[in-house]
């Protein structure tokens, strides 16, 4: 499970958030850099010169700061799927967010996706989808799985290229893919501009602005509203909750998402939630499940005894004798692949760092992809960074700015975006501005303010006929299957109105094939059944 917040010591705290920060940015890295092709899209750009108002020069360093704002751009295009053609209009636009005093700060932008041969669209869904970081671009999910072009795999070479995607959400509903401040082609505009936006509050309300601006002026308020966050961008969904009952919400969807982050890190509830996800990783590393097991049916068995002896023996504490550590130690080691005494040592509750290094000797396994393996390292790659950034599925290596070359290419040239800037998929740099800070000095105040999950159901009270659906990883260590159902089965969800499915795969859930094909499914599925899709002219 995620690391959370640890508010016996301040430092904790902070070290606990980064690290947070770290995996949930692991959906932008293991999709958009798997393989880590062309590493020298990593490196951050030089100062540039730029003339500014009285003709004065200064130095920008353009994956930061860009003083103008970027024109929008639109284009024309029709997609074919088999016998089906959709004709559509893809744009990209940004929008200048302000002071108080009107003063404009910064830029968010948005590429989105509106189908032409609508008879009536008013009542065509739209779709608005985020990923998390925070500091993550919505490439992922934009070129993963949602957006009509999708990017393959790397080959050898490291290329990649844009395909048609057969898994769009197009042929349903149109697509609004949002960039937070200081990701994509979003920037600040003065120095300093993007703190307001760095915080889970102020990110809110600049995505809000943003999905209000667009339906007004698209005059799409009355259409249904399905919003889609992953990752960090499930708490950020979460967070805007609260505030968004006048929008004609029809639908919410979580994808690995991290809503709760309320918990003091290494309490007994976290070892409960880990451990189905400890098991699933021995599984996919050959450490159990060779009687001939599935790998669901080594999950449930570990969640089983997760949330009942095992739970029941953390609770007690010292109290529990040597002779029932030692035969728990025993059950577990058949669960997650690790030697009964390495269990009994650390008192049955294994660290998620420790359990990577040890699993497989001589190696780490991924923490956002338990599948993926690699050499353990003597040191860390960057000194004082939290191992979980040296993630071997992860491939951050030692820079903090991700840039995407074939997003930037496809925005330029395809939609006719206007700008020398690159495409950010990942900047750590927003990542370490980020303030979590609740702004109460009353510890419960600020455990309530990192656990937004009851938005959640707050909004699905007051809009009644809106759902929910959970898509999850067998093989995510970052954000466990079980901690994200928890998280919703005590925040009073309607569960009635919830659909919760996990697949074989990791953080990035739509990076397998498989999984892909089951997830679009579970997406069409999930708009068709919550609103009428209108007839094409």
């Amino acid at each position: 499970m995620i690391k959370h917040a640890n508010f016996t010591a301040k430092r904790k705290r902070k070290e606990s958030m980064r690290l947070f920060a770290f995996l949930t940015a692991g959906s932008v890295l293991a999709l958009v850099l798997a393989g880590a092709p062309a590493l020298h899209t990593q490196q951050t750009n030089p100062p540039a010169t730029q003339t500014v108002a009285g003709s004065a020069i200064i130095a920008v360093d353009s994956s930061a700061l860009w003083p103008r704002p970027i024109p929008s751009a639109s284009s024309r295009h029709v997609l074919h799927l088999g016998d089906i053609a959709i004709p559509y209009v893809a744009t990209w636009s940004s929008i200048l967010l302000k002071d108080p005093a009107g003063v404009p700060q910064a830029t968010m932008s948005a590429t989105s996706y509106v189908r032409e041969d609508v008879h009536d669209r008013a009542q065509r869904p739209v779709l608005f989808a985020f990923n998390g970081g925070p500091g993550a671009s919505s490439s992922p999910l934009h070129f993963g799985i949602l957006g009509p072009s999708r990017l393959t795999n790397p080959d050898a070479k490291g290329t990649r290229t844009l395909v048609d995607n057969p898994q769009t959400l197009l042929d349903v509903s149109d697509l609004v893919m949002i960039d937070p401040v200081g990701t994509g082609f979003s920037r600040e505009l003065r120095l300093g501009g993007g703190n307001a936006y760095w915080s889970p509050s102020g990110d809110s309300k600049a995505v809000q602005t943003l999905i209000r601006d667009w339906l007004r002026e698209n005059t799409r308020t009355k259409s249904p509203i399905y919003i889609v966050g992953e990752s960090y961008g499930g708490y950020r969904l979460a967070e805007m909750a609260k505030d968004i009952s006048d929008l004609n919400v029809a639908g919410l969807v979580l994808i690995s998402p991290g809503t709760d982050l309320s918990g003091a890190a290494g309490n007994d509830q976290h070892f409960v939630l880990t451990l189905p996800s400890m098991a699933a990783a021995a599984y996919a590393q050959g450490k159990v499940g060779g009687d001939g097991r599935s790998l669901e049916q080594v999950f449930e068995e570990a969640r089983t005894f997760a949330q009942s002896d095992y739970i029941v023996a953390l609770q007690q504490g010292s109290e529990l004798s040597a002779q029932d550590r030692d035969r728990l130690a025993e059950r577990m080691a058949k669960l997650i692949g690790l030697p009964a005494s390495t269990i009994a040592a650390a008192n049955l509750r294994i660290d998620d760092q420790d359990f990577l290094e040890q699993l497989v000797p001589g190696k780490v396994v991924g923490r956002i992809d338990t599948r993926v393996t690699a050499p353990r390292p003597d040191r860390p790659l960057v000194a004082g960074r939290p191992k979980a950034a040296d993630d071997p599925a992860l491939h951050l290596g030692a820079s903090n700015v991700i840039k995407n070359i074939w997003v930037r290419d496809y925005l330029r040239n395809e939609i006719g975006v206007k700008t020398d800037l690159d495409y950010l998929s990942l900047t750590l740099n927003v990542n370490f501005a980020w303030d979590w800070n609740s702004g109460s000095h009353n510890l419960e105040d600020t455990l309530r303010n990192l656990n937004p999950t009851p938005n959640l159901a707050k909004l699905m009270k007051e809009r009644p006929a809106s759902r929910l659906l959970l898509i999850s990883g067998y093989y995510d260590l970052a954000a466990t299957v079980l901690y994200q159902r928890y998280a919703l089965t005590h925040a009073g969800i309607p569960l009635d109105r919830t659909r919760m499915v996990a697949f074989a795969a990791g953080h990035s859930v739509y990076e397998d094939n498989d999984a892909r094909t089951g997830a679009s499914k579970e997406l069409h599925d999930f708009i068709a059944a919550g609103t009428n899709v209108p007839t094409m002219k």
